[in-house]
């Protein structure tokens, strides 16, 4: 495969700079033209080849990281890219852009790029399960002035109906749920103002010991996929804030949902001993999350990681039991491992400027655990 690498710098001048420096770095062409929201779009194509398999995808983020470096230095940042195959080169070799740099090497160094072999899956049990069929009240449900909140799609009038449906044991449970969080209240991962309001109407469906032990585990991750959108967006907006020059911050309401979270972390916890295997793994990430109140459960999850010490699993476990005592640098120091062998994860995320290394190290383990559960 082949690929480009996108930049945003601040003006002309930058751009011209930017794209000389790249040129002479070693990528054949790059191209740079306005941007429509302002400043200057530089593009510097990446010929490789590059195979097409988690090494190549590492050796492309490499050298993208490196040439990162080169355009920082004229005030701009990464702005994405693009993957393709080789074949279609020829496209990408012309352009009507108002610059235009040809360098004299056919590409650019390629860092040395190490690949470790995963770690096994572990099935993580869901029983005994402690569940009897039955349906819950939500008290304080009707206390909420939904039709005043916002979700994705509007007013979220419609949060209680769908919450009661939960509650009631409907039939369409999963679908019920997917609407309320995956197409309302986390629509493409963004949070919104009634976001935080549902969430411990979770927590009520999870403690009343109704809801039965998969249906339980999709209410806690949920829980853990909200409270992660604050660290997804302080990794992801860090260049975005870098190159504007403003205060790192996460998207609007999601510092509010994360609180909220943290908020139901302690009852949770408290059901620690009678949740099942893969309930408590979710559990210990969700505890891994928020520290001050995930240190109660550091016992439970250092006797888990033993359990399943040797599987991915049990690695996340490792990584989540050094957040929970605060060990902030050997957290980051086991993410980065995780990363060196699990291709759902960025290692760019563990260069994120700004960003504080216990922030790192808790996004790579909710968006690894995530892909760790069957």
């Amino acid at each position: 495969m082949a690929g480009t690498h996108d930049f945003v710098v601040p003006d002309e001048a930058s751009a011209q700079a930017s794209a000389e420096e790249l040129a002479a770095h070693g990528f054949p062409r790059v191209f740079a033209r306005p941007h429509p929201d302002g400043g200057w779009v530089v593009m510097a194509l990446d010929e490789g080849p590059y195979p097409v398999d988690t090494v190549g995808h590492r050796q492309v983020e490499a050298v993208s990281r490196d040439a990162a470096v080169i355009v920082r230095a004229h005030g701009g940042r990464p702005d994405g890219g693009s993957r393709f195959d080789v074949s279609r080169i020829a496209e990408f070799r012309t352009s009507t852009a108002p610059i235009e740099v040809i360098g004299a090497k056919s590409r650019p160094p390629v860092p040395e790029v190490i690949v470790v072999s995963a770690p096994p899956l572990a099935p993580l049990a869901l029983t005994p399960d402690v569940s009897t069929p039955g349906t819950t009240e939500l008290p304080g449900l009707d206390d909420v002035p939904w039709a005043d909140l916002e979700h994705a799609h509007g007013p979220a009038d419609d949060v209680p109906d769908l919450l009661r449906e939960l509650a009631g044991g409907t039939q369409e449970w999963d679908e019920v749920l997917g609407e309320l969080f995956g197409d309302d209240l986390l629509h493409q991962g963004d949070c919104h103002e009634a976001t935080a309001p549902a969430l411990p109407f979770l927590t009520e469906l999870i403690v009343a010991d109704v809801v039965p032990a998969p249906q339980r585990r999709a209410l806690y991750l949920w829980l853990l996929i909200a409270g992660g959108r604050r660290n997804d967006n302080l990794v992801g907006f860090a260049e975005l804030a870098r190159g504007e020059g403003e205060p790192l911050q996460p998207g609007a309401w999601t510092e509010e949902v994360f609180r909220t979270v943290g908020d139901q972390v302690p009852v949770l916890l408290d059901r620690w001993d009678a949740e099942p295997q893969g309930i408590r793994f979710v559990l210990a990430i969700l505890a891994a999350q928020h520290p001050g109140h995930g240190l109660r459960a550091a016992d439970g999850i250092a006797a888990l990681a033993a359990e399943l010490d040797g599987t991915q699993q049990g690695a996340y476990l490792r990584l989540a039991l050094e957040l929970v005592h605060g060990r902030d640098e050997r957290a980051l120091a086991l993410a980065t491992e995780i990363v060196s062998w699990s291709d759902r994860l960025e290692p760019r995320w563990l260069e994120a400027p700004g960003v504080p290394d216990g922030i790192k190290a808790a996004h790579v383990l909710t968006e690894g655990a995530l892909s760790a559960i069957e």
